[in-house]
């Protein structure tokens, strides 16, 4: 049975924006010790980045405790506007993953809805596909706080799909849990390039 919704991951998978996204959490925390940024990235990069700021600040800074040992949400959302800032601005003009603007053609010219699941705050993500004149590409653009998995079941059951006419495209951890957990079909982005060939063959198929 041929895939007829196609969902797709939007950093790394669509546009070149990890490594910006990697940086700008050094550049919101310049007093933060680097190893500990890196520490926290390493084991939880997918996450929101509001948990990610809350977790290095955390471990780093005992003044943004409270009283009561909770985080004060107060800084944690200052330095997100200022992450939101650097990566909006990036995320707009950055390049393309190679192959990705050719998927999105053909996708559009199918008429095969596309959609875009991220991990990013759907109100900067909306600005940014809008941003790099995309909207005629997407069916819809989800984003936090809905988890992947929850954006996936919404869409299979807006289309009435099985999880066999669904495929997710993505380069994170992510991504494949997301499809594996629907069971629908999942092909991975790798060594920075768009798996073109492998989504036009499940297309065909």
């Amino acid at each position: 049975m041929p895939v007829r919704v196609v969902v797709l991951d939007f950093d790394g998978t669509l546009i070149d924006s990890n490594q910006l996204k990697y940086n700008a959490y050094f550049t919101i925390m310049p007093d933060m010790d680097s190893g500990l940024i890196e520490e926290v990235l390493g084991s939880m990069f997918e996450a929101s980045r509001y948990d990610i700021i809350a977790e290095i600040l955390r471990r780093g800074q005992k003044e943004y405790m409270g009283k009561g040992g909770e985080m004060l949400q107060a800084k944690v959302n200052e330095l997100a506007r200022e992450y939101n800032n650097i990566v909006l601005e990036g995320a707009c003009t950055c390049s393309e993953i190679p192959g990705a603007i050719d998927i999105l053609n053909f996708l559009h010219s199918k008429n095969i809805p596309a959609y875009v699941s991220s991990t990013t705050p759907e109100v900067f993500l909306r600005e940014i596909v809008d941003g790099r004149g995309w909207n005629h590409f997407f069916a819809g653009v989800f984003g936090f706080p809905a988890t992947k998995e929850e954006t996936l079941l919404r869409i299979m059951k807006d289309h009435g799909a099985g999880p066999e006419e669904v495929l997710v495209v993505g380069d994170g951890e992510s991504d494949r849990k997301s499809a594996e957990s629907l069971k629908t079909r999942f092909v991975p982005v790798k060594k920075g390039r768009f798996p073109v060939d492998d989504v036009m063959r499940l297309l065909a198929a």
